[in-house]
């Protein structure tokens, strides 16, 4: 055959030097066919197993170039199995998937070896980019990092919803690191706990954790508390004293509320993050520190960053890895599993096991402003009040309690409320393969008739005035006009 007669390699494909075997364990065909689809398409070969046993010989016979590895598998489940799956593939990156993703689940796989994780259902384009990651990478990988368990009722992550599964991920795949991350979320949604996970499950799990939110401090000594101060370096400095990164020495500090720094302390905080070393006050000599920094704040640091509140290159140093936590209200699934845990550690195990559905449905139509911070302390109020009992929403607090009828939602929270819903309806039919190329265009033909008419109305007609409102020239307001059928007397409010 000539050279002109050879099969051509379509674009994308993989050459023969670059074609991988793709082993794939998992007891749901579906799981297997929609893999051998997506990977055979991409000119990769692909086996498949239903069972660990069955796969580890098969990743002894082929020596895969990557593992795809359910949690839950007929016999021996793929946690356990994962470190033979490593062997028998001769150190392959192996991807962990799971319906049932918790915290620990995600840490042990990752602390195992497992090179990333995947929560069922996923999007295929997700698993493309991932297994695609794993294909790029070397197969030499570092020794797990022993997990650090507390078998005691403690604060800990909990959540089914993909956001949460999200978070768990992140955390599983940076906590062996050193990495600095920066965790954000509304009051009460539970960045602490990211922070205490984080450093629970990573090699300085056995020194100190150290929280400690700068703003609570006193505001003309903040920096001094952070980094101490020598004799003399101000009024009253009558000794040496160490500040909190002394006391912080090999383990992880949590910053709290990191937006509010005061600028000259984010300075000091950058030199720690870039050269690992700090000044105390007054002094001249450099001190070498080893402190992993985990920083949170609810504000929003690219508008503190616009308004000059907040350094951009402390920015992104902080945020080595970016962790977000929605606010409850987006992730209603949650506080089913949230109310049966925070029952649990009050050892209301009987009312845990029989919420209602319909107290479920109740709760999940309350706003939880105060996100899961509140959510625990009405489940812990209405405990008491159940006295043992089954939990009824009548042993909830009234959900106006305690809110602060001076801070109305803001109109324009609303409204961005309402276009994420209608975007994300529209974008979700286009997963389901219906066009988005007039989005923008749809989007503004939704709302802008309305702003015209209530502009006009407010102006009783008055096409300069309104224009001169609405900031746009009086002929482009006319175009609109005539484009939406919008007249005289329909702008003005009559019929």
């Amino acid at each position: 055959m000539s050279g002109r007669d050879q099969p051509q390699r379509a674009v994308g494909e993989p050459s023969a030097r670059d074609r991988a075997t793709v082993l794939v364990v998992d007891d749901e065909p579906s799981i297997c066919w929609a893999f051998e689809r997506l990977l055979s398409d991409l000119g990769h070969v692909v086996k498949t197993a239903s069972s660990a046993e069955a796969g580890l010989e098969l990743a002894a016979a082929e020596r895969p170039d990557l593992v795809l590895l359910d949690v839950r598998l007929p016999k021996e489940d793929g946690i356990s199995a994962l470190p033979k799956f490593i062997e028998a593939s001769g150190g392959s990156p192996v991807i962990v998937m799971t319906a049932f993703g918790d915290l620990e689940t995600a840490v042990a796989a990752v602390q195992r070896g497992a090179s990333d994780y995947l929560v069922k259902p996923f999007r295929l384009d997700d698993a493309r980019r991932v297994c695609q990651v794993a294909l790029a990478t070397s197969k030499s990988r570092s020794a797990p990092v022993p997990i650090v368990r507390k078998d005691q009722r403690e604060n800990r992550l909990v959540g089914s919803s993909p956001a949460m599964q999200q978070a768990f991920r992140q955390i599983a795949l940076v906590a062996a690191s050193d990495l600095s991350v920066l965790i954000t979320g509304e009051t009460g949604t539970g960045k602490e706990l990211v922070g205490a996970a984080i450093h629970r499950h990573s090699h300085r799990a056995k020194e100190v954790y150290l929280p400690v939110a700068p703003v609570t401090l006193n505001e003309d000594l903040v920096e001094s508390e952070l980094f101490g101060h020598v004799k003399g370096a101000f009024t009253g400095a009558d000794a040496d004293r160490s500040g909190l990164f002394d006391r912080a020495e090999g383990g992880t500090v949590f910053l709290d509320e990191i937006g509010d720094l005061p600028m000259g302390v984010q300075v000091k905080l950058l030199r720690v993050l870039d050269q690992g070393e700090y000044l105390r006050v007054g002094d001249v000599h450099p001190r070498r520190c080893n402190v992993r920094i985990l920083a949170a704040t609810n504000r929003d640091l690219h508008e503190a960053m616009r308004l000059g509140q907040f350094r951009e290159d402390l920015y992104y140093r902080l945020s080595g890895l970016h962790i977000h936590l929605p606010p409850l209200r987006e992730r209603l699934e949650d506080v089913a599993v949230l109310s049966r845990y925070f029952l649990s550690r009050l050892g209301n195990e009987a009312a845990a096991e029989f919420l209602s559905e319909e107290l479920v449905e109740e709760l999940c139509r309350r706003p939880w402003y105060g996100n899961v911070r509140e959510l625990s302390n009405a489940v812990e109020h209405a405990a008491v009040v159940a006295r043992g009992r089954s939990l009824t929403i009548d042993d909830f607090p009234d959900p106006q309690l305690g809110r602060v009828p001076s801070e109305p939602p803001r109109p324009e929270a609303a409204l961005a409320a309402a276009v994420a819903a209608w975007c994300k309806e529209r974008l979700d039919g286009d997963a389901a393969g219906d066009s988005l190329t007039t989005l923008h265009a749809d989007l503004i033909a939704a709302v802008e008739p309305t702003l015209l008419r209530l502009t006009l109305q407010s102006t009783a007609g008055n096409r300069a005035a309104a224009a001169d409102r609405l900031g746009i020239h009086r002929g482009t307001l006319r175009e609109k006009l005539r484009h939406y059928g919008i007249g005289d007397v329909d702008a003005a409010g009559g019929t």
